[in-house]
């Protein structure tokens, strides 16, 4: 595997997408402190607990691959001023059920978790210059990382097909 480090701004948020086998996204926040240290924040699937899925964090090294799959893209949302309650909002987001598939029925996925999260932090003040409502912000962060991550994906098929894979660098660009 090919691995290339991915440069992010000093104290920023990002969202990045992952590559799926279902042809779907994982998505994660990546915070950025005064040294550009990535932390990354997301929902993800845990085994041996009494629930399916869970809240995490990890401090991680930004890179062109995850594991075997693409990264998609990191995202930057501009504007964004640290909230200090960052990691509660996140914490209380959900309350995971027994399985996957009952998190699922219920709307539950690392998609919308980062949605209610980013919805949150809003709320809290922490983008202040966007004059959206907190649906319109959402629903416009929603729809844009989705066409984005669509066509990352579909770059890194298209080389991944030529053996090119190796050739591909995920997209880094502010919202």
């Amino acid at each position: 595997m090919h691995y290339q480090h991915v440069v992010l701004e000093c104290d920023s948020l990002y969202i990045c997408t992952v590559q799926l086998a279902t042809g779907a996204f994982h998505w994660a926040i990546i915070l950025t402190d005064d040294k550009a240290r990535a932390i990354r924040h997301h929902w993800y699937q845990v085994a041996g607990k009494p629930y399916a899925e869970t809240y995490g964090s990890q401090v991680i090294t930004p890179a062109t691959r995850t594991g075997n799959s693409a990264v998609l893209g990191y995202y930057k949302l501009a504007g964004y001023v640290p909230c200090p309650d960052f990691v509660e909002v996140c914490r209380n987001v959900f309350t995971s059920h027994a399985t996957v598939d009952q998190n699922r029925a219920r709307g539950m996925t690392c998609r919308t978790w980062i949605l209610h999260v980013l919805k949150g932090l809003y709320i809290r003040g922490s983008f202040p210059k966007r004059k959206q409502t907190p649906t319109e912000f959402i629903d416009a962060v929603e729809a844009q990382i989705k066409t984005r991550s669509t066509q990352a994906d579909n770059t890194f098929l298209s080389l991944f097909y030529q053996s090119l894979s190796h050739q591909y660098l995920p997209p880094v660009i502010s919202l």
